[in-house]
């Protein structure tokens, strides 16, 4: 244990900053950055079922500077390998419960909870959930080393992405100028995040392209999303419809929804594989949308003057995740972006890491 502490120069219960993985282990692609067009693009400017106040537009350019960052989500397997050398524990753990999806609980925990989201009551706290039980304490990772980490909050991700590398961070804000090389490991920025996402496309929904199915008869799955049995009821009659757009009688037919059968037509009913469906992108990056939602180091700004005022450590997230779907979160898109308050933890969000600056040897 001594000869790990030493080798990854941790700070257990301060800042964690060492070289617990090598870059090979961290998966790091760097980009050179330059500028793009951030936002919306002009194929979602009229969809119903994208909420305005996620303040995704307007379209504007941004510049990002050069950066590195994870072509895949941290693993349960690489969030273990943290822990064990460093003794960390997560928020959730601490706090002794965290939010999981009830299609997922099983019955005999369901039957403990005693409480719901008010605005999302398919969501419940769970006691004993947390990154090794994502869905309750008699749920396991055992199966699962190779899917992203879950249930892990912001200071949770900035932890492991600080052990990981010396300049390992959470995706930070654009900046004209690089951070200095060393500094430590971190969470990206949602600019960083959709510039690498898009992959050099310009103004496409999805970072291969503008259709989410590909392939000549366009049933190649290229994400990990939801598919409801409900998916076909619900297109009867045309465009898909967002669902809280029924009033009074939303909330009741989004959880019926989600208490429909999950058909797993991706593949995966649940989280994915952090390698699962190939590169989405020409840049090489890994589920990138879908699967998990992942933290970013940008706090959220109230833009729409129709939307309530949010606590002062509320964050972006980005990605969407395999709950998502165009009738309850259409935000499996390059642009789409969600708050989520920094010290929350959730079975459907995880993260990957960024680094500052450009690879030594360049």
């Amino acid at each position: 244990a001594a000869g790990a502490r030493e080798a990854a120069d941790v700070a257990v219960g301060a800042k964690v900053v060492g070289a617990g993985e090598t870059e090979e282990q961290a998966g790091v692609i760097f980009l050179e950055g330059g500028r793009f067009l951030m936002g919306l693009v002009p194929a979602d400017e009229a969809d119903p079922t994208i909420s305005p106040m996620d303040a995704e537009g307007p379209a504007r350019e941004v510049e990002v500077a050069a950066f590195g960052l994870g072509a895949f989500e941290v693993s349960n397997r690489r969030f273990a390998r943290f822990v064990e050398s460093t003794g960390f524990v997560t928020e959730s753990e601490t706090f002794g419960w965290s939010f999981g999806v009830e299609a997922f609980i099983s019955a005999e925990v369901n039957a403990s909870i005693t409480s719901q989201v008010a605005n999302a009551p398919w969501w419940l706290p769970v006691n004993g959930a947390d990154w090794r039980h994502p869905n309750g304490p008699d749920t396991s990772i055992d199966d699962i080393m190779d899917h992203p980490v879950t249930q892990v909050s912001l200071r949770d991700a900035e932890s492991f992405c600080s052990w990981s590398r010396p300049d390992g961070r959470l995706p930070m804000e654009a900046s004209v100028s690089a951070p200095a090389l060393g500094e430590p490991c971190r969470s990206s920025t949602q600019v960083e995040w959709e510039f690498a996402a898009r992959g050099g496309k310009h103004q496409r929904r999805f970072p291969w392209g503008q259709s989410r199915l590909t392939g000549k008869r366009r049933d190649t799955h290229r994400m990990n999303v939801w598919q409801s049995e409900l998916d076909a009821e619900l297109q009867e009659d045309g465009p898909v419809r967002n669902l809280y757009g029924y009033g009074e009688r939303s909330l009741d037919l989004v959880k019926e929804f989600y208490g429909a059968r999950n058909t797993g037509l991706d593949g995966h009913p649940g989280t994915a594989p952090v390698d699962a469906y190939g590169p989405q992108n020409g840049f090489g990056f890994y589920n990138m949308v879908g699967n998990v939602w992942e933290w970013t180091s940008t706090q959220w700004e109230v833009k729409d003057p129709r939307a309530p005022p949010v606590d002062a450590n509320t964050m972006v997230k980005k990605g969407g995740s395999f709950l998502c779907n165009p009738a309850t979160c259409n935000r499996f898109r390059s642009s789409a972006r969600m708050m989520f308050t920094a010290d929350s933890a959730a079975s459907n969000v995880g993260f990957r890491c960024a680094y500052s600056g450009r690879r030594a040897d360049r």
